[in-house]
């Protein structure tokens, strides 16, 4: 008799330890409902990573390129790429002058100060002409970038004949000048293959997402505000396309909060 209850149990308890057919599909309708709710939710969270990584390398190349105040908000400067190409064209000018006796008082007149701050401030102005910038896209990252400024600095002071024909070789201290592109002997931005330069957060997800490099000027007939770096170096390099002044996304679209990522 007991023998006979202990096996009714047991077989009772083998059957409750089963899964019906019914039991089965709901535990697997529940897991579906569930994925599709956190799939959402996690594509979300890596397109708010990959915004970030990107507002990032914009913010990063950018500075790279112009400089930025330092995130304390002290007096300290981050020196960029335009900031370093001004200085080093400075000393060149200061070498200039200085083998030329302007640190000497009884060689030159008095007024040869006021001219080589007149020469000084006509270089700073070739800032906003388009010179001083990163050569191409491959100089904001290289090891060896150059910076873009006139080839010769022909007439560089004006008025100089006119105050000082007195002494022919003051006349032509500048037109003797050149500059031209000055090598800057360090990188500006690090976090990037040196060869083809950052790679875009969004490539994974849409292979025609790329950077593009704003030129600070440029005399090509292709009908667009900014180049990839193919372009760039499209005959290793395109003479078309002088100075690099800003860095852009382009083929990704609507960032989460609405805004064009195109316009960052």
């Amino acid at each position: 008799m007991w023998k006979s209850n202990d096996k009714s149990v047991t077989i009772g308890l083998l059957r409750k330890k089963g899964l019906s057919l019914v039991e089965l599909i709901i535990v697997t309708v529940v897991i579906a409902i569930a994925a599709s709710m956190a799939f959402p939710t996690y594509t979300i969270f890596q397109q708010r990573s990959k915004e970030k990584r990107l507002k990032k390398i914009l913010t990063d190349v950018r500075t790279a390129i112009n400089g930025s105040k330092s995130h304390d908000s002290t007096a300290s400067f981050e020196e960029g790429f335009r900031t370093v190409a001004r200085l080093k064209g400075l000393k060149i000018i200061e070498s200039k002058a200085n083998g030329n006796g302007w640190n000497n008082p009884t060689t030159l007149p008095d007024s040869a100060k006021e001219v080589k701050q007149k020469c000084i401030n006509r270089f700073i102005a070739t800032f906003n002409e388009g010179y001083g910038y990163p050569k191409s896209p491959r100089d904001i990252w290289s090891p060896d970038p150059v910076a873009v400024f006139p080839p010769s600095l022909t007439d560089f002071c004006p008025g100089t004949v006119e105050d000082h024909t007195n002494i022919p070789e003051y006349d032509n201290l500048f037109n003797e000048l050149t500059l031209g592109n000055i090598p800057l002997e360090r990188p500006f931005y690090r976090n990037c293959d040196t060869s083809s330069g950052p790679v875009h957060p969004f490539h994974d997800w849409y292979p025609t997402a790329n950077f593009k490099y704003v030129p600070a000027t440029d005399t090509n007939p292709i009908p667009l505000g900014a180049y990839t770096y193919e372009q760039w170096y499209s005959d290793d390099y395109n003479p078309g396309l002088k100075g690099v002044k800003d860095i852009v996304s382009s083929g990704v679209g609507l960032a989460l909060d609405g805004s064009n990522t195109n316009d960052w």
